[in-house]
């Protein structure tokens, strides 16, 4: 029996450091791996990108420009996967089946009626032309079925896979001091609160926060203009970093800081507790959904009671008999594994293999 091609859309493997790049990335390195009697997979690149993925694998460098309104060298698959929303902006191949990812609808609160309105019949469209629509939390999913007509369809749940990296190299970044820190990190959006953190750590003087992240959206400024009015000064915003001064700074924090009110799933908190770090999330979106009870969170996202309940609950984590452990095992649930092998059954489900 001749397999049937499966082809996953993971043009921001370039991007390395964002959401979509690291599911991207991970996705390269696992997908060869999956040696299945009847599916085999086609990977669609960046422009100009080339590696090697392994003979189960085949692949398409995308044409930017050309490809956001032609489909033209596009392959034909028997599959074609968006791996997130974003990729609605360019024309797919001809397939037999369309598999839909959102990851979250965070343009409800981040765009102006009328870009979200674009947002939405854009959205509104592809939904419309798929034959699964999946999401990565039930949070998520309660949304997409309030936002949009599914016109019967039902939004399948499959959680993010989130690689361990608790056991990868680190270095110390530059910008460390060498006194007790909190870190945050993510893109320096409005959605983030990163502010709030700044705010608060006038209630800390004898430890940092560093907040680390993509930094070249507008709302920097807000967070730098924060860091320059805070009296104890020991807030830093450090722009990017590389793998391995995160997994430094995950390792050593006294605590991870998540205050954001606009998550799809919520990465980084999963990553700080891979490590056994006490985790502070907002009530926001999917994180309670996601973090469970091993993170503490926020009644509300104000500086000075955000600080009392630091004070309050953190010497309290390492106290706790079995909270370390409860906390990595919770992380360890969220596994590629089960994540990939959730996609494989979807595919075979639609090609009735």
């Amino acid at each position: 029996m001749e397999k049937k091609t499966v082809l996953l859309d993971i043009n921001e493997i370039g991007n390395p450091t964002s959401g979509f790049g690291n599911i991207a990335k991970n996705y390269s390195e696992l997908y060869p791996k999956v040696n299945d009697e009847v599916l085999k997979f086609h990977f669609l690149l960046p422009q100009g990108y080339e590696a090697d993925f392994g003979d189960n694998v085949e692949t398409t460098n995308l044409r930017r420009k050309f490809h956001k309104h032609f489909s033209k060298g596009l392959p034909q698959v028997d599959i074609w996967h968006s791996t997130n929303q974003q990729q609605l902006k360019r024309r797919r191949g001809k397939c037999s089946k369309f598999v839909l990812t959102i990851h979250d609808l965070n343009y409800l609160t981040e765009k102006n009626w009328i870009r979200q309105l674009k947002h939405k019949i854009v959205l509104q469209h592809a939904i419309n032309q798929a034959d699964a629509v999946t999401c990565i939390s039930k949070f998520v999913g309660k949304q997409i079925e309030e936002q949009f007509n599914m016109k019967g369809k039902k939004v399948k749940v499959i959680y993010n896979g989130v690689g361990d990296i608790s056991s990868d190299p680190e270095k110390k970044p530059a910008f460390a001091s060498g006194k007790p820190f909190f870190f945050a990190i993510g893109q320096i959006r409005p959605k983030k609160n990163f502010h709030l953190l700044v705010d608060m750590m006038k209630h800390f003087p004898d430890y940092d926060l560093y907040i680390c992240g993509d930094d070249h959206f507008a709302y920097n400024t807000v967070v730098r203009e924060h860091i320059a009015a805070l009296p104890t000064k020991n807030a830093f915003l450090t722009g990017k970093i590389s793998a391995e001064e995160k997994v430094w700074l995950y390792r050593h924090c006294e605590a991870f800081l998540f205050p954001s009110q606009g998550e799809g799933f919520g990465l980084p908190a999963i990553e700080a507790m891979q490590f056994g770090k006490p985790v502070f999330i907002s009530t926001y979106t999917c994180l309670p959904e996601i973090c469970d009870d091993c993170a503490y969170q926020w009644q509300s996202l104000d500086p000075d009671a955000m600080a009392e309940e630091i004070k309050r609950l953190l010497p309290d984590f390492s106290k706790e008999e079995g909270r370390v452990e409860k906390v990595k095992a919770h992380a360890r649930e969220f596994t590629y594994d089960k994540h990939i092998n959730a996609y494989i059954s979807l595919y075979k489900e639609l090609l009735g293999l």
